[in-house]
This record gives structure tokens, C-alpha cells and sequence, in this order.
């Protein structure tokens, strides 16, 4: 049997770079969020940890509060805001990702599938020869007889 493909529709191969595209962003983005809110704990207990700074120096200690010193507490209370909330950032990470991935490759396919629908216009499409499978045999039922001589009691 031999059929011509003469062209694509773009609405389902859109939906196919959807959900491809949501899937493979999905992983990526989660972890990418995963490792950004751990770089960001890190970096926030590095800030708190310049609080109480002592230095020693010729037998006198100092201490000093380098936050204050250096005028970095906005930034330490965003840092310690974000981390607050790192959770609904997360998942808003993964599904704007999520989102736009699946846009960018359906776009893709979409363009993809709108040239091989005007090369197949001129060109008549893709010729595929198919060849019919048999179905197999259905399996015989297993019945309440053929039970108990297989498994008896």
C-alpha cells in the first residue's frame, strides 16, 4: 500500500512541541531553582556570619559589625525576604520555564510543519509504502476449568 503524506496539521503539531517542550524544561528548571535557592542560603548565612566580626591585634580585640559598616542591611533583608519565600519562586520558576519552552519548540515545530506543507505543495508530499501487520492471535481465556487444572488446591 502506498499513500502520499501531503501535509501537517500545525494545531497538533503544536500541541506535541507543548508538551515536549514542558517536558523537557521541567527537570532542568527545577533543579536550576533547587541549586539557586542553596546558592542563595549560603550566600545569606556568608552575609550574617559579617555581623560580630572580632579581630585581635596586639593583644586588644576588636568586634565590629561590618553590615552595618559597609550599610548592607537592605540587602540582607531582601536576601533574607527571597529566602522566604524561595518556594513559590520556585514553582513559578518551573512553570514560566515550563511555559516557555513549550512555546519555543511548538513555535519551532510550527514553522517546520509550515514548510514541509508548502514543499509538499510543490513537490506533491512525502510517498511512504506501508505494509500491514497482522494482528496477533488473541490469548484463549483462561477459564475457571483450565484454572484448576493449572493450579490446584
Amino acid at each position: 500500500m502506498k499513500y502520499r503524506l501531503q501535509g501537517i496539521s500545525t494545531l497538533s503539531i503544536a500541541r506535541f512541541g507543548c508538551l515536549l517542550g514542558w517536558i523537557v524544561t521541567v527537570i532542568p528548571s527545577l533543579t536550576c531553582g533547587l541549586a539557586l535557592w542553596g546558592i542563595l542560603v549560603a550566600v545569606r548565612n556568608w552575609f550574617e556570619s559579617w555581623e560580630h566580626v572580632s579581630l585581635e591585634v596586639l593583644g586588644f580585640e576588636y568586634s565590629a559589625d561590618l553590615i552595618e559598616l559597609l550599610q548592607l542591611e537592605g540587602f540582607l533583608t531582601t536576601l533574607q525576604v527571597v529566602e522566604g519565600r524561595a518556594f513559590i519562586l520556585i514553582v513559578a520558576l518551573v512553570i514560566s520555564v515550563g511555559v516557555l519552552g513549550g512555546g519555543l519548540i511548538a513555535l519551532t515545530l510550527i514553522v517546520l510543519g509550515w514548510g514541509y506543507n508548502l514543499l509538499a505543495w510543490l513537490t506533491g508530499g512525502l510517498e511512504l509504502e506501508l505494509k500491514e501487520v497482522p494482528i496477533p492471535p488473541a490469548l484463549p481465556s483462561n477459564s475457571d476449568d483450565e484454572r484448576d487444572r493449572l493450579f490446584p488446591d
